[in-house]
């Protein structure tokens, strides 16, 4: 019966003859369903009569009608049937789906390299085939997924073919069920039979000795029997049991004590000694109670009960394993002795514990743990799969192994510890130290053992994930907080809390029994992410990313909501995925974690301008874009034209409305900035950004320094010689933006405001000036957006202009125009006290002047006021009160406050009002002169602001004309007026010059040397051939004496030479009142220098310096000599009239050698 037993499979003994074809009959094959074709017949036995299968044989019933017999009798199998529709349908949905995916992917591949290079538009190879590496490997891929497809859809055929019979073959199947099950009920009564026939061989006896048992029935005796006499023994007193009682404790106590001291194992020396038996007890696993029989020590110790010490156990033992143990204990001490006796118990008992280990684990799997464990029993260990239904638990299994270990210590035998219950854990499928992992061996709790084993296992997820996030910058840099904790007793208490933002986290935790994860609070994108993490292969490393995808749809979620409610749209433009890559990770080139990105623009900006958010565990970053504008005529998506970051950090992402404030005044600032610094740069203008302070509860925007004299020569204001008035730095914040509601009409006709109108920026420069005492005279408003804060010392330009459009134009206007106001005003204030300043704005700046002292007529010396229109069409206009002296030279005001010496306007008009004061006195005396005596006049000539030419005419049959030059000159920082004789005849005649030896002339010539040149007075100094005055002191005095002296020529005739000379130039005519010419600057040229009329074109005659006293600095001075031209020359074209060095003559106007400066003190 045995041996012809196959594994549980069954012979074909029992079948029919006639199916086996022992009668000589052929069996010929059915027709296959898929092509019809014959087969091979098939022999069984020797050749003779074929018949049919599908043939009926005379005298037995047909197929058909014994399996309608029998379908009665046998189950029908329903379960898992799938219809073959539904078959054909997801093959079809399958292939198509297979067909587009390998379409997409040949049409990713790389094309060939002619095709690749563009050498042609219609590439075609001249091969039959195209030869090239990639084609090649299209075709490979194209013709495996033909094959594959054609495999399943000819499997599809043949079940469609078997399908047309399909109440056969499910008849088929229900017997082959049947049989299967008929052939597993055989091998259990097998089974049985032969486990019945095992236990019989202990119940059987030897056959009864009835020739023994006839005769003890008989007559009570055995003759075969000797009787030896032996007599009983009388019975013990109970005195005499505890006797004997007390000296087997003796024994016991002297035999362990003494004997067997040195032989006891480490684990018995724990023992106690009462009614004569010694109790060996091993804590936490058994008690062991033995007795000896003899005095005799080399005697054996006898077993006498054995108890469990460790629960739950047995409350005892049952007979059979009584008399087991009993037996092989006995065995034990007579040969090994307490040694093996130990051992072998030790051994018992740890299998014991196993087998306790199981039962529960086998309890728990039917109870709360159900269909979460899988157990299996491995000879003296244990193995039990936690979490088998989860979905990646089929493929990584994590279970734990029970088992006995050998006590060996790494393998070293020398060191014998006794066996142990050990732990070996497989998590994930890979084994893992197990030595921080304890467990009650004495208290045996399956349960306990699995949770604190799941607890570490729950440790390692959150753990790992934790450990994962806290290396990435958004919480390594503690933008988001993230908390652990970690349950040892209850791993559903363990959870892992992430920061979303701001007050909204998501708590992670893992359920102990399904090993699934949850997500609280509980909401419908929470499931989502919870799903994600119960399907992942690998949670400890896909966990973070999860999570940080639960963080990014929440956070798109809630900043789409909340976005429109502050002026923003959340859009999201057409951008290469490239180019999308390239902004996100160009501020840390290392990183390349995964991303999302959130597009937002606020109302009112311009198309092209976007807020982009980049959310990663690498930490959220903001930046704002500007893309190209794409052309409507192709399908281009757009371009990044520019980028930059916007400081934000994860931390300040909270969606308040303070943080979308914020990131509409960082992002318009940026704009801003980043408008300036294009500028900047393509004007080449040097500027650095520095990091502000800022102790207010506003974001942060980084300052622009741009230096101040790049930005004056770009404005075309350098000067030759700058006088540094202020450091050479602007500072240009960012002050905000304000959004103006743009207007629409209704449908009534009233006027209507819509949100996103035009944005408009505003910012603040300030310029530190270096001393502010130069300043101390200026208001604290100079305009309407110029400040002067005069604690600080600094200039506040407050700046508005729109979006995207640049700071710098405007900036650079305004401190040009700043510039010549400051200039202004320190040329006023350096003017001294003749000079104080009025009005002073960028569009107007006028001032008061006075010098000197009063006049000798008397009249009282009042301040004249100036205006500069700064503002005018034409430049600078100067506007002056009427009677001004310095009316007459208004032409030559003006364009000296239109170049680039205008600072010294102030100085100059101060230095020279005595002399202009002087001209007004004289010409007042000498137009009464002219009234009462006809032909006599005085004739003032200003050719320019420091040149002056006089000419007094006397009249006679030739007109006779003392003409006199009043010129400034400079000496050691010093400055004078120098009056002398004109070499013209007539300044305002183009020819005819004085003729030495002429008797008019000389006459000239002594009239002055004896009343002029040789005068002695304050402020006045001779220079035999002129004189010199001082500017404030002298020159009006002098001009008087000037004045005094024509006078005492009126009346006297004059020479008799002078009609027969004909050197002399005279004016037919003569005589003539007072003319007032205007000036007439010199023309340089071979012969004497006409004065040339006064025109808007000629050439800008150079200002006069501004020399208040003989102690100025020599830095003055040097700007002075390069300003004049030369050592006190009035014009870079007259250098005629500079004095010349060495003992040069000059060629000017004055004729004389020894036209020497003389300093006056």
């Amino acid at each position: 019966m045995e041996n012809g037993t196959q594994n549980g499979v069954r012979t074909n003994h029992d079948r029919e003859p006639w199916l086996n074809g022992v009668n000589g009959g052929v069996v010929k094959r059915e027709i296959s369903p898929d092509g019809g074709k014959m087969m091979g017949n098939m022999t069984n036995g020797g050749g003779g009569s074929s018949m049919e299968l599908d043939g009926e044989i005379p005298g037995r019933p047909s197929a058909k009608q014994e399996m309608e017999d029998i379908e009665d009798e046998i189950r029908h199998i329903t379960q898992d049937f799938i219809p073959l529709s539904l078959i054909l349908t997801r093959l079809a949905q399958f292939s198509f789906a297979r067909l587009n995916d390998t379409i997409h992917a040949l049409s990713n591949k790389p094309l060939p390299q002619p095709v690749a290079n563009g050498a042609s538009g219609n590439y075609q190879t001249t091969a039959v085939e195209d030869p090239s590496e990639e084609s090649r490997e299209k075709k490979t891929i194209w013709l495996k997924t033909m094959e594959e497809l054609h495999h399943k859809w000819v499997k599809a055929l043949v079940i469609t073919e078997w399908s047309k019979k399909a109440h056969e073959v499910g008849t088929l199947i229900d017997i082959k069920c049947h049989l299967h099950d008929q052939v597993f009920l055989i091998e259990q009564i097998f089974n049985a039979m032969l486990g019945f026939k095992q236990s019989l061989h202990r119940i059987r006896t030897p056959s009864p000795d009835l020739k023994t048992a006839l005769e003890i029935l008989s007559s009570g005796e055995v003759s075969w029997m000797s009787d030896l006499g032996y007599l009983k023994p009388p019975p013990l007193t109970d005195r005499q049991n505890q006797e004997w009682l007390e000296e087997l404790n003796t024994l016991l106590s002297v035999r362990l004590s003494y004997d067997d001291y040195d032989k006891l194992p480490l684990a018995f020396r724990d023992y106690t000694i009462s009614d004569g038996r010694v109790t060996f007890r091993v804590p936490g696993e058994f008690e062991l109670d033995v007795t000896i029989d003899s005095e005799d020590f080399s005697r054996q110790y006898y077993f006498l009960d054995f108890r469990f010490l460790f629960s739950p156990a047995p409350q005892g033992i049952s007979e059979r394993m009584r008399s087991l143990l009993d037996l092989k204990v006995n065995v034990l001490l007579g040969t090994e002795g307490l040694e093996g006796c130990y051992k072998f118990l030790h051994e018992f008992v740890l299998t014991q514990k196993i087998t306790e280990f199981w039962r529960q684990a086998h309890t728990l799997s039917m109870a709360r743990w159900i269909d979460s464990l899988k157990i299996e029993r491995l000879h003296r260990s244990l193995s039990i799969q936690y979490w088998r239904n989860r979905p990646y638990s089929k493929t990584t299994k994590s279970w734990i192994i029970l088992g006995v270990h050998s006590g060996d210590l790494d393998g070293v035998h020398q060191v014998k510890l006794p066996s142990r219950l050990s732990l070996r854990w497989f998590r994930d499928g890979k084994e893992v130290p197990a030595t921080d992992i304890t467990f009650d061996v004495n208290t045996i709790s399956t349960e306990d053992l699995l949770t604190t084993v799941i607890a570490h296992h729950t440790e390692y997820y959150l753990s790992s994930m934790a450990e994962r996030l806290l290396s990435k910058p958004r919480f390594a840099k503690r933008y988001a907080t993230l908390d652990l904790v970690i349950s040892k007793q209850k791993p559903e208490d363990s959870a892992l809390t992430m920061q979303l933002y701001g007050e909204d986290k998501a708590s992670l935790g893992h359920e102990p029994i399904t090993g699934s994860f949850f997500l609280l609070p509980r909401d419908p994108i929470m499931l989502e992410a919870e799903d994600r993490l119960n399907a992942s292969n690998n949670p400890a490393e896909e966990g973070p990313n999860a999570l940080e995808k639960l963080r990014w749809i929440h956070l798109l979620r809630e900043l789409q909501t909340r976005a429109r409610c502050f002026g923003w749209t959340a859009t999201r433009p057409q951008l290469q995925v490239d180019d999308l890559k390239k902004i996100v990770y160009s501020t840390s080139p290392t990183s390349r974690e995964p991303f999302q990105s959130i597009w937002l623009r606020k109302l009112g900006w311009s198309p092209q301008w976007f807020v982009m958010a980049s959310l990663s565990l690498g930490g959220d970053q903001w930046f704002l874009v500007n893309l190209t504008t794409p052309n409507p005529g192709t399908r281009e998506p757009p371009r990044v034209k520019t980028y930059t970051k916007i400081p934000m950090t994860s931390a300040e992402l909270t969606l308040s409305e303070k943080f979308f404030d914020d990131l509409s005044f960082l992002s318009v600032a940026i704009v801003a900035q980043l408008t300036d610094l294009r500028e900047l740069h393509s004007k080449k203008l040097a500027h650095i950004i520095r990091e502000s302070r800022n102790f207010l509860d506003t974001p942060v925007v980084p300052i622009i320094y741009i230096r101040l004299s790049d930005m004056l020569r770009s404005r075309g204001a350098v000067k030759e010689h700058p006088m540094p008035w202020a450091k050479d730095y602007i500072q240009v914040a960012f002050k905000g933006f304000e959004v103006i509601p743009e207007e629409v009409t209704g449908a009534d006709g009233s006027t209507q405001y819509r949100r996103g109108g035009r944005s408009f920026v505003r910012a603040e420069a300030r310029l530190d000036v270096e001393d502010k005492g130069k300043f101390r005279l200026l208001k604290r408003k100079i305009d309407n957006d110029v400040f002067f804060d005069a604690r600080r010392g600094q200039f506040i330009l407050r700046l508005r202009a729109n979006m995207g459009v640049s700071f710098v134009n405007t900036l650079g206007d305004r401190i040009k125009s700043l510039e010549r106001v400051v200039d202004f005003v320190d040329a006023i204030r350096r003017a001294g006290e003749g000079a104080m300043p009025g009005t002073v704005t960028l569009r107007e700046v006028s001032f008061t002047y006075s010098r000197g002292k009063p006049p000798l007529n008397g009249q009282q010396l009042l301040p004249w006021l100036v205006r500069l229109d700064l503002a005018h069409e034409d430049g600078v206009k100067v506007e002056l009160e009427p009677g001004n002296p310095h009316m007459r030279v208004l032409t030559s005001l003006e364009t000296i406050a239109r170049s680039k010496f205008f600072e010294n306007l102030p100085g100059m008009m101060v230095l020279t009002l005595p002399l202009y004061r002087g001209l007004e006195a004289i010409e007042e005396e000498w137009s009464t002169i002219t009234l009462q005596s006809p032909g006599h006049s005085l004739t003032i000539f200003p050719r320019e602001l420091g040149w002056v030419g006089l000419r007094f005419t006397y009249p006679g049959a030739a007109r006779r004309l003392l003409t006199l030059e009043i010129r400034h000159k400079v000496r050691r920082g010093n400055m004078v007026w120098h009056v002398s004789r004109s070499e013209h005849a007539d300044p305002s005649m183009p020819g005819g010059r004085r003729i030495p030896g002429n008797p008019m002339e000389a006459e000239f010539d002594r009239l002055l040397t004896e009343k002029v040149w040789s005068v002695k007075a304050p402020g006045i100094k001779s220079l035999g051939n002129g004189a010199a005055a001082h500017p404030e002191t002298g020159i009006e005095a002098l001009l008087s004496i000037i004045s005094n002296a024509a006078k005492s020529y009126i009346g006297t005739p004059p020479p008799p030479q002078l009609h027969n000379n004909p050197g002399v130039v005279g004016i037919p005519g003569g005589g003539g009142g007072i003319q007032q010419q205007q000036q007439q600057p010199p023309q340089q040229q071979d012969g004497p220098p006409p004065p040339r009329p006064n025109t808007q074109q000629h050439q800008q005659p150079a200002p006069m310096p501004n020399l208040n006293n003989r102690f100025a600095q020599q830095r003055q001075q040097q700007q002075q000599q390069a300003m004049m031209g030369g050592h006190g020359q009035m014009h870079p074209g007259q250098q005629g009239n500079q004095h010349q060095q060495g003992g040069n003559q000059n060629r000017g106007p004055v004729g004389t050698k020894n036209n020497a400066v003389v300093v006056l003190d």
